[in-house]
C-alpha cells in the first residue's frame, strides 16, 4: 500500500509525531492532500521554540533550510508563545517574522534576543536581552517581562507597567525612585554589583504593595532596608546572598514579611543555631524553611532542628525544616516543588516552577493553564 492509500485520520496520526518545522513545511508542500491535512495537524501547534521538544502542541526550528514566510503565515494560526533566537533570524526574512506574528490573533507571549518594538504592543508575556527606555512604549499589556538586563530607571514611567504582574530582571545596583508597581504579584531579581556597594533590591520590593513571591539575589552587604515598613502579602521568598553577610541585625529584614510562609536561604548567610529559633518565632505563618544552600560558616545543626520540632509540638505549628544533614528530604516532601530547567513552565505558579531553582534557572514565562 502507498502511503497516500492511507486513510485521512492515520496519515493525521502520523504527522502528530512530526514536530520539526522543516519537516512540517516540507511535507506541506508534497501534495494537494498532503497541504490540506498539514494544517489540521499544525492548529495543535501553541509553541513555537529553537530547541527540539515532543508534544503535539510544540514545534521547533532548528535545521539548516531557510523558512518559506508564506507557510509560516498559513500553518499556525493557534501559537501561544513564539521564540526567535539569532538562529531563527539566519532562516527567516526580518518582514516575513513582522508578518508571521502581525497574524497570530491568538500570540500571548515573545521571547526574542534582539530588540525591536514592531511587534511588542498586543503582547502579554514579553522576553528580552536587553532593553532601553526608549523600547517600552509599546508593551502597556504586558504582564510577565524577563529582561537579562537593563538599567532600574526604564521602569520611570507608570503607564509602561499598569498591567505588570511578573517581573524577572538583571540590573545595576541603584536606588529605585519610579512608580508604584500595584499589580506586581512575582519579582525575581539578580544584581550587578560588588561586595562593597549598597544593595537596594529590598527598597524595590517596598513599591511593590500586592507582590506575593519574590527570588532575590542579595549582592553588596550594605544593606538599606526600611525595617518600619512592613509587607504584608509576600508568602514566598528565596534569598541568595552572593557576598559574605553576618546574621547580627539581619532579622530586621524578616520583621518587614510577617505573613512569610515558605523562605529559603542561600549562599555567603552565616547562619547559627539560634538564628533559626529567631526565625521560627519572628515569622508566625512560616510553613517552609530551607537553609540548605547556606555556605557560610558556622554551620546549622541538630540542636536547630530540634529545637524546630519542640517550638511546634508547643506551639500547635508545623513547619518543614531544612538543613544540611536533611537537605535531600525537600523534594520527596514537597513533590509538586519542580526542579527541572525549561524555557516555559505552565501554570502561574511561584512555588511549583521557581522556588527550588538557581535564579538562571527560572523559566522566561509561567504560562496560566486557561491559555
Amino acid at each position: 500500500m502507498l502511503i497516500n492509500e492511507l486513510p485521512d485520520d492515520c496519515l493525521l496520526a502520523i504527522f502528530d509525531y512530526l514536530n520539526n518545522l522543516d519537516d512540517l513545511i516540507n511535507c506541506y508542500k508534497v501534495c494537494t492532500k498532503w497541504s490540506h491535512l498539514i494544517p489540521e495537524r499544525t492548529k495543535k501547534v501553541k509553541y513555537f521554540m529553537e530547541d527540539p521538544g515532543y508534544a503535539s502542541d510544540y514545534v521547533y526550528y532548528q535545521g539548516r533550510d531557510l523558512i518559506d514566510g508564506t507557510c509560516l503565515s498559513t500553518l499556525f494560526p493557534s501559537l501561544i508563545m513564539a521564540e526567535f533566537s539569532f538562529i531563527f533570524d539566519l532562516k527567516a526574512k526580518f518582514e516575513d517574522t513582522v508578518a508571521f506574528v502581525r497574524n497570530q490573533e491568538s500570540l500571548k507571549a515573545l521571547m526574542i534576543y534582539k530588540e525591536t518594538d514592531e511587534y511588542c504592543d498586543k503582547l502579554e508575556m514579553l522576553s528580552l536581552t536587553f532593553v532601553e527606555k526608549s523600547f517600552l512604549r509599546n508593551v502597556s499589556s504586558v504582564k510577565q517581562l524577563y529582561i537579562l538586563y537593563a538599567h532600574l530607571d526604564f521602569f520611570s514611567d507608570a503607564h509602561y507597567f499598569q498591567n505588570l504582574e511578573r517581573l524577572h530582571i538583571l540590573l545595576e545596583d541603584k536606588q529605585y525612585d519610579g512608580p508604584v508597581l500595584e499589580k506586581l504579584k512575582v519579582v525575581e531579581l539578580g544584581f550587578t554589583a560588588d561586595e562593597k556597594t549598597n544593595y537596594y533590591g529590598f527598597q524595590f520590593m517596598d513599591s511593590c504593595p500586592n507582590l506575593q513571591s519574590a527570588h532575590i539575589s542579595v549582592q553588596g552587604n550594605l544593606l538599606c532596608v526600611n525595617e518600619t515598613l512592613k509587607h504584608e502579602r509576600l508568602q514566598d521568598l528565596v534569598l541568595h546572598f552572593m557576598d559574605q553577610i553576618e546574621w547580627d541585625g539581619f532579622e530586621g529584614v524578616f520583621r518587614k514579611y510577617p505573613n512569610l510562609k515558605h523562605l529559603r536561604l542561600k549562599g555567603k548567610l552565616f547562619l547559627q543555631d539560634e538564628n533559626i529559633e529567631q526565625l521560627v518565632n519572628i515569622l508566625p505563618n512560616l510553613v517552609l524553611l530551607d537553609v540548605s544552600g547556606c555556605i557560610g560558616l558556622p554551620i546549622v545543626s541538630n540542636r536547630a532542628a530540634d529545637y524546630v520540632t519542640n517550638y511546634c509540638a508547643r506551639h500547635g505549628r508545623s513547619i518543614k525544616f531544612y538543613y544540611d544533614e536533611n537537605r535531600h528530604e525537600i523534594k520527596s516532601d514537597w513533590p509538586q516543588l519542580s526542579t527541572k530547567i525549561e524555557k516555559i513552565s505552565r501554570g502561574f505558579d511561584f512555588m511549583k516552577h521557581c522556588f527550588l531553582k538557581k535564579f538562571k534557572e527560572l523559566p522566561f514565562f509561567l504560562i496560566p493553564i486557561d491559555y
